[in-house]
């Protein structure tokens, strides 16, 4: 008489790492970097705020700046003669950086003085800039103006 096989057969055991393996691989890619996405998405955040603060330069004939730091920003607002802070500065997602460009060249954020890099003024003009969200070496998205116009994307700046 045979007696009954107690355990797994090898094919079983195979069959339930394969499956393991396959679970644990879609984990990890939906649980994945999201740095690309948080750029973009703190970008489009900014962009918003750029055109808000545009406006409301024009609306309450008042000037509006943004401090720029390599990982966070802050809104100003030029009132009793100088510049203060509107709010806290607002942290980038862990990874983020800014880069600013101003007339065509870097210009650093890590001076410790307490004024706006970019500023909006009540007669409808800005300062003329490129704001580059990156994670060195990649180059996520970069929020451009000539100085005139709106603010807007330009994700052709991008570094290799």
């Amino acid at each position: 008489m045979r007696r009954a096989a107690a355990g797994f057969t090898l094919i079983e055991m195979m069959v339930v790492i394969v499956l393991i393996g396959v679970m644990a691989s879609m984990v990890h890619i939906s649980q994945g970097d999201n740095t690309a996405r948080l750029a973009r998405q703190e970008a489009d955040v900014l962009l918003n705020l750029m055109h808000g603060l545009r406006e409301k330069a024009v609306l309450e004939g008042l000037e509006f700046g943004l401090r720029l730091e390599p990982e966070a920003y802050q809104l100003m607002a030029f009132t009793q003669e100088q510049w203060q802070p509107l709010q806290p500065a607002v942290q980038l997602p862990q990874g983020v950086q800014l880069a600013l460009t101003l007339e065509g060249q870097h210009h650093p954020l890590n001076d410790s003085a307490q004024l706006p890099h970019v500023v909006w003024l009540s007669s409808d003009e800005n300062t003329a800039f490129d704001l580059h969200f990156d994670s060195p070496p990649v180059r996520w998205r970069s929020i451009v103006s000539d100085g005139l116009n709106d603010a807007r994307i330009d994700d052709n700046g991008s570094l290799p």
